[in-house]
């Protein structure tokens, strides 16, 4: 215990020599490095636009705590706490920028598409019925997305949540395809029996 208070004595002393306004530079252009290059592989990456933005936020605490050290060297307490407070405040700002970047959207398609998405296939079998009217197909995507989300806060087995998250994602490409034809209007019936049943099992 010793040993390691001796340790941490010799760095706070090392700090306490060294250029307050050098550090404060390498501090703050270390973070910069960090987010431009987040930044940057968020825009040039696609897979990277699809994984958690999580981990900067760990980084940003890193750098406010380092932020905190080198303010301490010369600050008193208070000041440096805020100092602190205000660098993971602007680094959070930068994470709420990292997260305006989302996975690309599905390929808008047709609802065949979609059902090797979801493993929805209709029977083979001739479909008289007409396409369902736009503003109606609109409304009955948003009910179902609606419960969709609902189902997806509960504690679903793991095979319930993909089938889920399935579905799901074809709905958003039958609204962004907006009209459909009676065939994917029948689909659409399918989906909505399959909901309907986990709601049921689920007690929403």
């Amino acid at each position: 215990m010793k040993a390691l208070t001796t340790f941490f004595d010799g760095v706070f002393l090392q700090l306490a020599e060294a250029d307050f306004a050098l550090l404060l530079l390498i501090d703050t252009c270390a973070f910069l490095f960090v987010f431009i290059l987040a930044l940057s592989c968020c825009i040039f990456s696609r897979r990277m636009r699809s994984i958690s933005k999580r981990p900067f936020l760990y980084f940003t605490d890193l750098f406010a705590a380092i932020t905190l050290a080198v303010f301490a060297c010369r600050y008193s307490l208070l000041q440096s706490v805020v100092a602190a407070a205000a660098f993971r405040s602007v680094g959070l700002l930068f994470y709420g920028v990292l997260c305006v970047f989302k996975p690309d959207e599905p390929v808008v398609g047709s609802f065949t598409e979609a059902q090797s998405v979801t493993s929805f296939a209709l029977p083979e079998r001739e479909i008289r019925s007409e396409p369902l009217p736009s503003a109606q197909v609109a409304v009955r995507l948003d009910h179902a997305l609606s419960i969709a989300d609902k189902l997806l806060v509960k504690s679903l087995g793991r095979g319930d949540r993909q089938e889920l998250e399935k579905i799901k994602t074809a709905l958003t490409v039958l609204k962004v395809k907006g009209a459909l034809s009676a065939r994917e209007s029948e689909g659409l019936n399918e989906v909505f029996n399959t909901l309907l049943k986990l709601m049921a099992k689920y007690d929403l």
